[in-house]
C-alpha cells in the first residue's frame, strides 16, 4: 500500500465539505488536481470512497469508515512532526550525566535544575563518578556530559581533541582540621604548620593526581605527610577529620559538605587551585546536549 498524506488530507477535505469546489478552495489547489488525488487514493485502496452524483457528493460506507482512520493518521502525523521538531530544538530526548559528588558540584546541579525547568520533558539521568574517572565513561558513550573537578595541568592529561571542557569555577585549597585542634583558631596557616600532623588523603588508587599533588605540596613545605587513612571521596575525608583522625587539604567549597566538627583554614602561600567544569564529546551531535551547552555560563 502506497499513498501519501496529502491524499489523505484531500480526502478528508472532500469528506467534510462534500463538495469538490469548496474542498479545492480550502486546500488552495485546483479542482482537477484534487479529483486526481482522490482517484489515485481510491485506486490504491481498491475501494470507492465517494458516491459521485450529478448534484451532490456523498461518502460511501468504505469512505465513512476510512474517514475515521484518515483523521487519526493525519493527527498522528502532526504529532510525529511536532516531536521531531521539538527533538531537533533539544526540547525532547535524554541527557546522561556523570558527576563527581563534591561540594563544588552544587553549582553544576543548580544548572541542571534550571535546565530541567526550561525543558521539563528532557529525561535527565545522573550517575556518580569517582574523581579521576571521567574520560572513560565519556569515550565509551556511557554518559553525554560529565561534571569534572580538576587540578588544571596536574590531571587533565585525559583531555584530547575528542573531548571538550568548559570551566565553571575555580577555588582554593584550604586546610581542614578538627574543631578544637591547636590550629583551629588561626586566621590562616602555612602548609608547614601541618608538618607534625597525620593526614587523610584521597585514595591514591582512585585519585592518583590528587594524591601526588597534595603530597607534593607537603614536600615543597619541607616535610613528607604521614598518612592515617586514604578515603574514596571528600565526604569520607571530612568524616575522618571531624573524628580527630587526621587533617586534610580540601577544596574551599568542602565546608558545604560538612561544617560541624571541622575548622577550615585558608593557606597563606598559594597551592594549586581546583577547577570545576563540564566535559563532553566534541563530535556529539545531540540537540539536547547542544541546548545544555548553550545554557552554560562563560567563565
Amino acid at each position: 500500500m502506497n499513498f501519501e498524506l496529502r491524499q489523505l488530507e484531500a480526502f478528508v477535505a472532500v469528506a467534510e465539505e462534500l463538495h469538490f469546489g469548496r474542498a479545492a478552495s480550502r486546500l488552495h489547489i485546483a479542482q482537477p488536481a484534487l479529483s486526481q488525488q482522490i482517484l489515485r487514493l481510491e485506486a490504491t485502496l481498491g475501494a470507492d470512497l465517494l458516491v459521485r452524483q450529478r448534484r451532490r457528493t456523498a461518502l460511501s460506507e468504505a469512505g465513512r469508515l476510512f474517514l475515521v482512520e484518515a483523521r487519526r493518521t493525519l493527527q498522528q502525523a502532526r504529532v510525529a512532526q511536532t516531536v521531531a521538531q521539538r527533538a531537533q530544538r533539544g526540547e525532547l530526548g535524554r541527557l546522561r550525566i556523570g558527576y563527581t559528588p563534591t561540594a563544588s558540584a552544587q553549582q553544576f546541579l543548580q544548572l541542571l535544575g534550571e535546565f530541567q525547568r526550561a525543558v521539563p520533558e528532557v529525561d535527565l539521568s545522573l550517575s556518580e563518578l569517582p574523581i579521576g574517572s571521567i574520560a572513560t565513561p565519556l569515550r565509551d558513550d556511557l554518559v553525554d556530559i560529565a561534571f569534572v573537578v580538576t587540578l588544571g595541568q596536574f590531571d587533565c592529561d585525559w583531555l584530547g581533541e575528542d573531548i571538550e571542557l568548559r570551566q565553571l569555577s575555580c577555588e582554593a585549597f584550604v586546610a581542614a582540621v578538627p574543631a578544637g585542634h591547636r590550629l583551629a583558631d588561626r586566621a590562616e596557616i602555612d602548609v608547614a604548620d601541618l608538618a607534625d600532623e597525620t593526614f587523610a588523603f584521597l585514595s591514591r588508587d582512585l585519585c592518583p593526581h590528587w594524591f601526588e599533588m597534595v603530597a607534593g605540596v607537603c614536600r615543597t613545605a619541607g616535610f613528607t605527610p604521614r598518612l592515617v587513612h586514604q578515603a574514596g571521596e571528600v565526604g569520607t575525608q571530612l568524616t575522618l577529620v571531624a573524628a580527630g583522625l587526621g587533617v586534610a587539604l580540601v577544596q574551599e567549597s568542602a565546608r558545604m559538605l560538612r561544617g560541624d566538627g571541622i575548622a577550615y583554614l585558608p593557606i597563606r602561600h598559594p597551592v594549586p587551585r581546583v577547577s570545576s567544569g563540564v566535559a563532553w564529546r566534541a563530535a556529539d551531535p545531540s540537540p539536547v546536549l547542544g541546548r545544555f551547552r548553550a545554557a552554560l555560563p562563560n567563565c
